[in-house]
């Protein structure tokens, strides 16, 4: 088949509406939201934490401190992508236009 014929006659399903492509986005962005959200929580949690942690403790060190931010941050992104407690989900529910809009 000619490049140029093919290109001409794609089929809906073959191309992503803008509509599709604004969704994506969407959701996409909603989940970047509440994985910020629940980063800056995780973060407060920790710090609050650190009140009651002696001196003395093995795994109070900067070295545990850094790769619980690691681990913090993939946790959170991985509860966005799935759910989380639910922000992204009513973000993406209040921004979709509903079909009588």
């Amino acid at each position: 088949m000619d490049p140029l014929k093919a290109l001409t006659t794609a089929t809906a399903h073959d191309v992503d509406t803008p509509t599709q492509i604004r969704e994506n986005d969407l959701k996409q962005a909603a989940q970047q939201f509440e994985a910020i959200f629940l980063r800056n929580m995780m973060k407060e949690m920790r710090k609050v934490n650190e009140l009651f942690d002696s001196k003395d403790n093995p795994l109070n060190s900067d070295a545990t401190r850094l790769m619980q931010g690691f681990y913090d941050d993939k946790l959170c992104d991985q509860l966005a992508s799935h759910n989380g407690i639910g922000i992204a989900a009513m973000i993406v529910k209040q921004l979709s236009p509903g079909p009588g809009k």
